[in-house]
């Protein structure tokens, strides 16, 4: 593996920290009543970060219903995310597409869905305008095991490799030892195989299974499969193992935990900067919160504001 620069470590490691640090927020908010329920995605901090590391502003990302940490990690603004998520009116969407529909089409984070697998062909479109406009842009859609299974996702990825979509398929595998659905145990299999990857060589693209709470190993696996669309060779299916957590960071998969350990040991990161950086990203936080409480909530007329109308 090639050695990164001290630079982009700590990106990865900021950019981390920055999910964690605002899904935290977001906990705080819910817990008091002031939002709604969110589905969170601590554990797969690394995926994202690591993933949109690699990514410019014109490239796109497609989600999921866990969309906090792609938006975070692509550059979308916290002020206006946190307000969307509050249902306010200075929200990214106007407070009508709330956590589970929110986009930011100014960093291309365009489309979190509640529909399980729904942002997959959506994000191919995506890819295939880059295609068409003979760009080098890329398309990354993130989705599930249980999306895996899903027709649209399936017929998706047929449709890529034979168009050779410059996109990468990100499968979050949030079950790596169990299955499971909404948390639980479950007794019937939804899945016939132990990676998801193993679908790859079926549609003819290449694909890898692998830990998703080491940084390092997902920044440079996705490294590759960037280079190989941005070159015109075809999409890639990349699967990684994460483990779902709560808030803190004790649990030996959290990747944040498992980074700052390691970037201590080699001399990267030190106390006074871990300090620096989790203060910065708190007060960004902080800022954020203030301004979706702070911010007024939709008036009444704006439902028919933004909807496609027919012209008598």
């Amino acid at each position: 593996m090639t050695k990164l620069s001290d630079s982009t470590r700590l990106k990865l490691y900021r950019s981390m920290v920055a999910i964690r640090t605002f899904e935290n927020g977001v906990r705080v908010l819910m817990n008091e009543g002031k939002i709604g329920h969110v589905s969170f995605y601590t554990g797969g901090e690394a995926v994202a970060a690591a993933v949109s590391t690699h990514l410019r502003k014109t490239d796109q990302i497609g989600s999921t219903h866990r969309p906090l940490g792609h938006l975070i990690a692509k550059g979308a603004d916290k002020k206006k995310m946190m307000a969307e998520i509050a249902g306010k009116s200075t929200g990214t969407n106007k407070g009508k597409g709330g956590a589970y529909h929110i986009f930011d089409p100014t960093v291309g984070a365009l489309g979190a869905n509640g529909i399980v697998g729904g942002s997959v062909p959506m994000t191919a479109g995506y890819a295939l305008a880059n295609q068409l406009k003979d760009t080098d842009n890329i398309s990354v859609s993130y989705f599930g095991e249980g999306a895996s299974n899903q027709g649209g996702v399936q017929e998706t990825l047929n449709l890529a490799a034979c168009w050779k979509l410059p996109m990468i398929f990100v499968c979050e595998n949030s079950s790596p030892e169990e299955q499971t659905m909404l948390g639980h145990k479950i007794d019937y299999p939804q899945l016939s195989i132990t990676d998801i990857s193993l679908r790859a060589p079926s549609y003819g693209m290449p694909g890898a299974s692998h830990n998703g709470w080491e940084v390092e190993k997902v920044y440079e696996k996705v490294g590759k499969a960037v280079e190989r669309a941005r070159k015109g060779e075809g999409p890639t299916l990349l699967e990684f193992k994460i483990h779902r957590l709560n808030a803190d960071e004790e649990s030996q998969y959290c990747p944040i935990k498992c980074y700052r350990e390691k970037l201590m040991q080699e001399g990267v990161l030190n106390e006074e900067l871990d300090s620096e950086i989790r203060n910065e990203e708190t007060k960004l936080v902080e800022e954020a919160i203030d301004f979706a409480m702070g911010s007024p909530e939709p008036e009444l007329l704006d439902a028919y504001q933004d909807i496609f109308v027919e012209e008598s």
